[in-house]
């Protein structure tokens, strides 16, 4: 029998991080835990969403996120929760942040190793400290998902961190705040959001409603991602695929594949995600051409295809023309152990909500293909 999952309470649209203060207030934050990265310190988006908070509401802050969510970050960032007193999170930023500011939740709640927590998601109590993401990005969708990928360290690959008590109480997608992304990020988290939506579209969960999203998020990716690398400053096209990003979060309730299984192997070190899932979407779309040809017929026409036209091969010309990576050596990867790889890809837990599972050989000879 289908369960249908809620979403956290949503505010969209240019100019909705003025909704902070009062979801704060509603929630009971007295001294928000304001979690973010470097960079966005740097460029002053922290100061634009502090702004917003009224004069006698202090906050804390710790922006030492790094690009791919660590422990020791989430434990950083403890350590100011706990030295400050905070009674809530405000994540502010990528998947990156926006999974860490879930994981400090929880240990802010429990203590403990966060490892060891993830293995045992049941012990996850439901009456976590209140949360409110607001993403920076446009693709990856965490700011409303129940999930997140947190390594031990930044050169092995991820675990889950996953339990419907861990999502956000509130999330402000604000386009705003995406419009100095640059044209390469830009590209990057956007081909995540299409990753999203086409993985769930595939997948074999019963959910009639969240279909319908994924294929909309398709329809809005394909129709503006290059407007919106093009030009940064296109109101119209970073609203669209902000929005295309939060469809991409809900889509991800339905299930992910083979495409995220292969950036989990891959996104080790210094590769980022949503270039290694652009990378994967056409090899994988391939492999399942036989497998669900209805749903990738779909696929084709919400991207506005010619008839004739190969669904994957769009894909990766798409990759090309906003300025993607076509191999793992063009990304700079030297590593050509493509059964080591291929096991990790066929362990996945990502498998579980694939159309069809690869095996082991069968990931050896697409890993073949993207290196």
């Amino acid at each position: 029998m289908p369960v249908y999952q809620s979403i956290p309470k949503v505010h969209f649209d240019f100019g909705a991080i003025a909704a902070l203060p009062g979801e704060l207030a509603r929630l009971g934050v007295a001294r928000p835990l304001i979690v973010s990265d470097r960079g966005l310190v740097a460029c002053g988006a922290i100061d634009r969403v502090a702004a917003t908070l009224p004069a006698g509401l202090d906050h804390a802050l710790c922006p030492d996120i790094p690009e791919n969510p660590t422990v020791a970050g989430v434990e950083r960032a403890i350590e100011v929760w706990r030295s400050e007193e905070c009674d809530g999170v405000v994540a502010i930023g990528g998947g990156s942040v926006l999974d860490s500011g879930k994981a400090v939740r929880v240990l802010a709640r429990h203590g403990g190793d966060l490892a060891e927590i993830a293995a045992a998601p049941a012990r996850i109590a439901p009456d976590l400290p209140p949360l409110v993401t607001i993403p920076t990005t446009a693709g990856t969708g965490a700011e409303i998902t129940a999930g997140g990928g947190i390594h031990v360290r930044p050169e092995e690959i991820a675990f889950g961190l996953r339990s419907p008590h861990i999502k956000a109480n509130v999330a402000i997608c604000d386009p705003e705040l995406t419009l100095t992304l640059p044209p390469p990020l830009t590209a990057a988290t956007g081909m995540d959001a299409l990753g999203h939506c086409i993985e769930g579209y595939l997948a074999p969960t019963i959910n009639p409603p969240l279909r319908a999203v994924a294929l909309d998020g398709i329809r809005r990716v394909a129709a503006n991602i290059e407007a919106a690398v093009a030009d940064g400053a296109d109101r119209a096209a970073r609203w669209e695929m902000q929005m295309a990003a939060l469809q991409g979060g809900m889509a991800i309730y339905l299930g992910l594949g083979s495409v995220h299984a292969l950036a989990a192997v891959f996104g080790i070190g210094r590769f980022h995600h949503g270039t290694l899932v652009a990378l994967a979407i056409p090899a994988v779309l391939r492999y399942l051409e036989d497998v669900v040809p209805a749903k990738i017929a779909d696929i084709h026409e919400a991207m506005g295809l010619a008839p004739g036209t190969g669904t994957a091969e769009a894909v990766a010309e798409l990759n090309r023309r906003i300025g993607l990576p076509a191999s793992l050596a063009e990304m700079g990867w030297t590593d050509d152990d493509t059964d080591r790889l291929a096991g990790a890809a066929a362990a996945s837990h990502f498998n579980a909500t694939a159309p069809r599972k690869p095996s082991r050989e069968e990931y050896r000879r697409i890993i073949a293909g993207l290196l």
